[in-house]
């Protein structure tokens, strides 16, 4: 990567940036094209290649500014004294708002990138990767489901959660991101009354 890219105008970085993020999470890597990128952008594809040299460089470079720049923001909004499960999913999820009123495809970018196929951009992203996946990890590690004690019921909550988060986030892309985090509280929320409903009727 030419870094030369940081002395383009900030605008116009975040517009390269926004492009290829779009463009990647919404194809993966294999089937996106950096003409794709050009369209999105109105910047030649000539120029990407002088800054990245090629669609890999352009996957690595954006992965790894996704990353470092998600866990900017978590370390900024999260407090990691907190112990309820759902509060945690909360407070991730008000990051991920937070983040896409910059970077609109940034989560979904990162979330797709835990799926990649490409051994390429996987292998030299592998170590990044780790740091992000043990990153998200470590935040929801010490959380409970107090109120759920029986583990199969707790990873099926965890897992509806996570399907209601994230169909959310792909059927309202392009709404203005407070309005998606606001539907994604009422759900967090909904699940949480759900598992303390559980517990009183004796089936958690």
């Amino acid at each position: 990567m030419n870094e030369k890219f940081f002395d383009l105008a900030r605008e116009k970085q975040d517009r390269m940036i926004n492009g290829a993020i779009e463009v990647f999470a919404k194809n993966g890597y294999r089937h996106s094209a950096t003409d794709d990128m050009v369209k999105a952008v109105g910047v030649s594809k000539g120029l990407w290649f002088h800054y990245f040299g090629s669609k890999e460089g352009i996957y690595v470079f954006v992965y790894d500014y996704s990353v470092k720049y998600m866990m900017l923001e978590l370390s900024t909004v999260v407090d990691g004294r907190v112990t309820d499960y759902f509060e945690m999913v909360r407070q991730i999820e008000q990051v991920k708002a937070r983040v896409r009123k910059t970077y609109p495809y940034m989560p979904e970018f990162l979330n797709q990138a835990e799926f990649e196929s490409d051994t390429a951009v996987t292998q030299k992203t592998t170590q990044v990767r780790q740091v992000y996946r043990e990153r998200m990890d470590g935040l929801l590690k010490n959380t409970e489901m107090e109120a759920v004690p029986d583990k199969a019921r707790r990873e099926r909550i965890k897992s509806m959660l996570t399907y209601s988060i994230e169909g959310i986030a792909r059927e309202k892309q392009g709404t203005e991101p407070d309005a998606v985090y606001r539907e994604i509280k009422t759900y967090i929320e909904l699940m949480r009354d759900m598992s303390r409903g559980l517990a009183g009727t004796g089936r958690a």
